[in-house]
């Protein structure tokens, strides 16, 4: 079939790290900050690392001078990378998946839309091996803009060389899943990575209409 699978990363192939992992904790108590106000700063500082306009390593230091960190720390960015990577789950059946999907569905285009810094997405990579499984890596950091901005989208169906008709996004987050909607989407919200091996062929059957038995799998 012919159009695009836009996939989200962070609650889709990999747990939320920073909201369901002990790394942010972890990293105010190391740095003597408040561990509740690190997440409110960088939460409001995200878009900075997501553009790739400022280093997450960068941004990092400012939350945590800002959140009651003693001194404006000095950070040893592969420590912090370890102790990111640590808090890391991966979703496999998600993986295996996406490769289903691929082998089903020949001129589909799949594609990584997520909002990310690009060090945590490298390192993910690097990890986990998740950018192998997409023929386009849409990740806030590359497209210089963030989901569900209509730049964004804009950007992302460009990338991938299809109209939002032809398109199904997948993501847990209700807000972003309402906004691709509103842009013109198909949308599977994914409250639980293992629904996505049903919930997302059916999706792409939905939009492809009837399918062949090799394509229905």
């Amino acid at each position: 079939m012919r159009g695009a699978l836009l996939v989200d990363a962070g609650g889709v192939l990999f747990n939320n790290v920073t909201e369901e992992s002990g790394f942010l904790p972890e990293l105010a108590e190391r740095y003597g900050a408040d561990a509740d106000r690190l997440r409110a700063e960088l939460d409001r500082r995200d878009a900075a690392y997501e553009t790739n306009a400022r280093g997450v390593f960068d941004v990092l230091t400012d939350a945590l001078a800002a959140a009651g960190a003693p001194e404006t720390p000095d950070l040893d960015r592969e420590r912090v990378t370890a102790l990111y990577l640590a808090g890391v789950r991966a979703h496999r059946p998600v993986f295996d998946a996406l490769a289903r999907i691929r082998a089903n569905h020949p001129g589909l285009v799949l594609a990584l839309a997520n909002n990310e810094a690009e060090a945590w997405d490298r390192a993910k990579n690097a990890a986990f091996g998740h950018f192998g499984y997409f023929d386009v890596l849409a990740s806030s950091w590359k497209l210089r803009a963030v989901k569900p901005t209509h730049v964004y989208l804009e950007r992302l169906l460009d990338a991938c060389g299809c109209s939002p008709a032809q398109a199904v996004f997948v993501d847990d987050n209700p807000d972003v899943v309402t906004a691709v909607r509103d842009f013109g989407l198909a949308a599977v919200h994914l409250t639980d990575p293992a629904r996505f091996a049903t919930a997302v062929p059916a999706a792409l059957r939905a939009l492809a209409g009837p399918v062949t038995e090799a394509e229905a799998g």
